[in-house]
């Protein structure tokens, strides 16, 4: 499996059942199932030729009967009653987004959902906090050269992130990870880059205003980080 893939099994604990959705070649599954996962496993992806490849890997390795497989949108065929943890990972924020929303029975606090979005992991973030879900962790993983966000986040709550948490994450909860100068800087240099392309077109002013606002809290907080560490 890749870095990120091995990242996401960490923050998985025993339970009764998992989904994986947009599985691919059914890594994720496999790995839990080899590591002694004592609860149901579901690999699902919307096309045929990835669960395909999925239901192969399994069986190369003896685990055919070990794994669920399901064709299908998101978590259009998944009984509730058969999983307490749900794993969307690879796809963009908004398609995240879209998949939760169809299913609102996941809007219950004993579902742990654990995503981590390839993009745009803004919106994400803001559909959660927006929908009730508090984000109880957040992690950076480096992998193929990229720095990606994992998190994991539960239904039943309220939680308010600042403009650049919803870029970056709650700073509380990442500023102690070892990518987040990367990490920071990355996103830093994105608005700066958005900015600049926004004063030029001299269009949409509430973006610009919002793309300014979080690169001050962005470099407001690089600045604690730097007095916390003693790395001026």
């Amino acid at each position: 499996m890749n870095k990120r893939l091995c990242a996401i099994e960490e923050l998985v604990s025993p339970g009764i059942g998992l989904i994986d959705v947009g599985t691919d070649h059914g890594y994720l599954p496999i790995s839990l199932a080899k590591h002694g996962y004592p609860g149901t496993l579901i690999a699902a992806d919307i096309g045929k030729g990835p669960l395909s490849a999925a239901q192969r890997s399994a069986e190369n390795e003896g685990l055919l009967q070990r794994i669920q497989f399901q064709l299908c949108d998101g978590l259009d065929l998944c009984d509730p009653e058969t999983i307490d943890t749900i794993v969307i990972a690879g796809m963009g924020g908004d398609t995240i987004c879209g998949i939760l929303d169809r299913a609102e029975w996941c809007m219950d606090k004993r579902f742990c959902l654990i995503l981590q979005p390839m993009t745009r992991a803004e919106v994400l973030r803001y559909w959660l906090t927006n929908n009730e879900f508090v984000i109880d962790r957040e992690r950076l993983v480096c992998d193929g050269g990229e720095i990606y966000s994992l998190l994991s986040a539960r239904f039943g709550g309220k939680q308010k992130l600042r403009d650049a948490e919803l870029y970056s994450g709650a700073f509380s909860q990442i500023r102690q990870e070892a990518l987040w100068p990367d990490y920071s800087a990355a996103l830093r240099k994105r608005m700066e880059k958005q900015i600049l392309g926004l004063r030029q077109s001299c269009r949409e002013p509430g973006r610009l205003a919002l793309a300014e606002h979080v690169l001050i809290e962005l470099r407001e907080e690089e600045r604690t980080r730097a007095n916390c560490t003693g790395d001026l």
